[in-house]
Formats: C-alpha cells, structure tokens, sequence
C-alpha cells in the first residue's frame, strides 16, 4: 500500500477554484490548515479566509499565465501541491457549425485544459521536486479513456493530458520519487460548466471533492471518481465495449 500523503497546513496552488469541484475542493484544503492560492478569473464562491489568496488568472491567455507564474515560488517558497482543476468544455458539430466557430471554442479548450497544465507543470517541477515532499495534480476525465461524438476537442485535451500525466509521473520518479503526481479522472459532475446538459447520471461536485481529497491522501496514483470507476472495470475488460457505450450516451 503507497504511504498516505498529508495535505495538513500545506501551501497549495489551485486552478479553476471560482465554482463547482474547484470551490470545493478549496473547502476542504481550508478545513486542513492548507494555504491556498486560487487561480481563476472569479473570486472562490466560498466564504472569506484568511489563508484564501484569490490571483485573477486567464488560463486562456499565455501571457498571463507566464505573468502569474514569474516569482510564484518567491511569493510561496512553501507551495508543494499543485492541483490543475481548471476546464473548459464545448460541444463541436461539425456538420452544423462555422469553422471560424469551432476554431476559437478549439483554441479555448486546448489553452485552458492541456496547454496551461503543461506550462504550469513545466514552470513548477523543479520547485516540487525539491521540496520534501510534494504532489503535482491533474484533473482528467473518463473521457480521456472513451471520447464522446460531440465533444471532440474536450476529448482529446483530456486524453493529452492523461499521457502528458503519464509521463511526468516517469520523471518524477526517476528524480528520486518525492513527488508524486497523480491523476483524476471524473465522470459528469454538476457544475456551472454541465448545467445545460441534462443527465440524470451527474455526481454532485461535493461528493466528487470529497473522493478527490481522499485519493490525494492515498496518494493515488489514479482517482477514478463515481462513475468514471465503472468505465474503468469496462475499459479493463473491453477498451472497444467502453467506446461503444460512451458513443451512444454521448450521442
């Protein structure tokens, strides 16, 4: 069994924590004497804390990324968890949309999901790497595993970041293994992002934060949260049976 990973009074940096699973699981990083540093474009819509740092930050935009980023560690020489919560996710029918359309809610997506965790995790590796001990989060999805038709693009961010996870685990691992990098991989939860699609299968952010603080202090190397459990089992047995199902539950 890996050795438990204790998030008490850690300093933590935390992307997309304005709404849904990234409020929560802000909660509950307070509940544990954690500092926490909220990247998003809104303030937390969580009750005013002391050890709550609120930084505006569009993932979208590198330049701002690159801004937030500079000095980060000199500002939080103690950070040692690093959670990627933040992301985006549109539909795309190509039959049916303006190519300009699909272009820019592709460009979104790739930036916020794929490309903004890839420059943090690059930005900030040699900084977790050097502290005693430190955990590097990506927030996934089943969909990494089994796309759906009409969210290609949010798919493929996703599936990019599971393999991108994969191999910074590697190398962290071959860095001496202090920290740990975990992924999360989520089923539909309900958030601001799902309100317009109607699925009577939606996890509550809640109980999905709830799994995810769990996992982290496991230290998993791979939460699967709720249902996204379930295609994992399908996915062992049948990687084709899991495509066929998500193909038809995502229309």
């Amino acid at each position: 069994m890996a050795k438990r990973f204790s998030l008490e009074g850690r300093t933590v940096l935390l992307t997309g924590a304005s709404s849904g699973v990234g409020a929560e699981l802000a909660e509950r990083l307070l509940d544990r004497d954690c500092r926490v540093i909220a990247w998003s474009r809104r303030p937390p819509e969580i009750e005013s804390d002391a050890d709550l740092v609120h930084e505006a930050v569009d993932l979208a935009d590198s330049a701002a990324l690159d801004a937030a980023l500079s000095g980060l560690t000199t500002r939080h020489p103690d950070l040692s968890v690093v959670i990627n919560n933040a992301g985006v996710s549109e539909r795309g029918d190509f039959a049916t949309m303006a190519a300009a359309e699909l272009d820019r809610l592709a460009e979104t997506q790739i930036a916020v999901n794929l490309a903004a965790p890839i420059r943090i995790t690059q930005h900030l590796f040699p900084h977790l790497r050097a502290q005693a001990s430190a955990m590097l989060v990506n927030n996934s999805s089943g969909l990494a595993v089994a796309p759906t038709a009409m969210n290609p693009v949010y798919c493929a961010t996703k599936a990019g970041l599971r393999s991108f996870t994969y191999s910074t685990r590697y190398q962290a691992e071959r860095a001496g293994g202090r920290l740990k990098v975990v992924e999360v991989l989520l089923p539909l939860v309900e958030t601001p992002m799902t309100a317009s699609r109607s699925h009577r299968g939606k996890l509550s952010a809640d109980k999905a934060a709830t799994r995810i603080i769990r996992g982290m202090e496991r230290a998993e190397a791979e939460i699967w949260v709720g249902q996204a459990a379930i295609l994992r089992r399908i996915t062992g047995f049948s990687p084709a049976l899991a495509r066929r199902l998500l193909k038809i539950a995502g229309g």
